[in-house]
């Protein structure tokens, strides 16, 4: 049922409303809420908070019925003066939650444009890298060493966790390719932690995130910029030469380790034989390969909205679990999903009171409780606030929504960029 209108009258303790004001023009912490004591009418009463909704359907039944009983005029309730007294003190108290919630807000925000700045670098200096080793530069794998050294300063921390990255491409094609680069290679290295691998592993499973499509710059622009289902048979075959090409530039760099070498050829082969370049098939193929072309595809599912394939961050991870369990086997997909989590960075999200979020970051100590950005469906305004769901227990995840099925407006104010990436962060 669609919000009612509420006079300031026939505010009642049970009725959960909206306050359609912006967020800074009243006291309370959230628009919305379920009113629980007349100090909170009182309160609503002092800042004549006029722009009022009710929800039939999650307010409690006899308020309900009492307010639309034709036959009971409604008369405002008088509040004593012990009621404004309380209230004085609960507004105190709700003020000093709300400048607690602001003061979370702004870390979060400053995070947030840390980690933009930490990406914007890391994607920078990948975009050089795969430059350098595609003309033969020796210091391609120290560029890359670099890139990784900044990875395993935050992997070594106890607790670490995926944040997201809203980040607008380039026109450059080649910088496209290198936040590809930084996206497996941060997602394939927190999984490798997952699986409790040695430094020395982790690092191999980093460089073939880092590698995996460096072949995929010898393959013709006007190849590499379709879809493949668009393609014609030469041209499919053209792209699927670019593990094999990936391959050839790695091994004229002198340094690299033969296991990389093996995760940027065999990455897109699965275990069936249906894969490619070779059709390699069940144990021909590494673990690290395969955990690597796990992240791969989850990441050309999800990292560009512009794509017709494109999947949210949830969605991606059925379908991975659905249609690619026994392709790149389940002892590297289902240690994938456990590390993203449930709800991954970049996933929308419905909540407990009807609102939309999109998750920011995971928790790790309760995966179910992530950090999220806010939008309340039913305001009038653009308002998105930020929201630590450890610390607002009134409100839980309910369901993962399908972008496809939201509101563009929604869409235009959580995730205003078309290409997602991420960066590991400490909790």
């Amino acid at each position: 049922m669609a919000w009612l209108p509420l006079e300031l009258a026939q505010l009642r303790v049970g009725l959960y409303i909206k306050i359609d004001h912006a967020w800074m023009e009243h006291p309370f912490v959230r628009n919305v809420f379920t009113v629980s004591s007349p100090t909170e009418i009182a309160i609503i009463q002092k800042h004549c908070l006029t722009k009022l909704f009710y929800d039939p359907e999650r307010s409690h039944a006899d308020v309900v019925a009492a307010l639309q009983d034709p036959s009971r005029p409604v008369r405002e309730i008088e509040l004593d003066a012990e009621t404004m007294q309380d209230a004085e003190e609960d507004e105190r108290s709700i003020l000093k939650e709300k400048h607690r919630q602001i003061q979370t807000v702004l870390e979060h925000r400053n995070a947030i444009d840390s980690n933009a700045r930490s990406y914007a670098d890391a994607t920078n200096e990948a975009s050089v890298m795969l430059a350098m080793a595609n003309a033969g530069q020796t210091d391609a794998l120290h560029s890359a060493h670099k890139i990784l050294a900044a990875m395993a300063g935050i992997l070594a921390q106890e607790e670490v966790t995926l944040s997201l990255v809203c980040a607008e491409s380039r026109a450059d094609p080649g910088q496209e390719l290198a936040m590809q680069a930084v996206n497996v290679s941060a997602l394939s290295t927190l999984t490798a932690k997952t699986l409790g691998l040695t430094p020395e592993e982790i690092e191999q499973i980093g460089l073939g995130g880092l590698f995996h499509n460096i072949g995929m710059s010898r393959v013709p622009l006007a190849v590499r910029s379709k879809n493949e289902e668009d393609m014609s048979p030469t041209e499919a075959k053209l792209l699927r030469m670019y593990p094999q090409l990936g391959k050839e530039i790695l091994e004229a760099m002198q340094g690299i380790a033969q296991e990389v070498v093996d995760i940027v050829y065999q990455h897109r082969e699965w275990l069936d034989g249906t894969g490619y370049p070779k059709r390699l098939i069940n144990g021909d193929i590494s673990k690290s390969a395969r955990l690597v072309g796990t992240v791969v595809e989850y990441n050309l599912l999800t990292g560009d909205s512009r794509s017709p394939r494109y999947l949210g961050p949830s969605q991606a991870l059925s379908y991975l679990y659905t249609k690619m369990l026994y392709k790149y086997g389940p002892d590297v997909i289902e240690p994938f999903i456990a590390t993203v989590t449930v709800f991954p960075p970049g996933s929308f999200v419905e909540l407990s009171d009807r609102s939309f979020g999109l998750v920011l970051k995971s928790n790790i100590q309760e995966r179910l409780r992530p950090v999220i950005m806010l939008y309340e469906r039913e305001a009038s305004h653009n308002q998105a606030a930020i929201i630590d769901l450890t610390r607002e227990r009134s409100l839980t995840v309910v369901k993962s929504m399908d972008p496809k099925t939201l509101p563009d407006r929604v869409k235009a104010v959580l995730l205003p960029t078309k290409l997602a990436g991420y960066v590991i962060t400490a909790e």
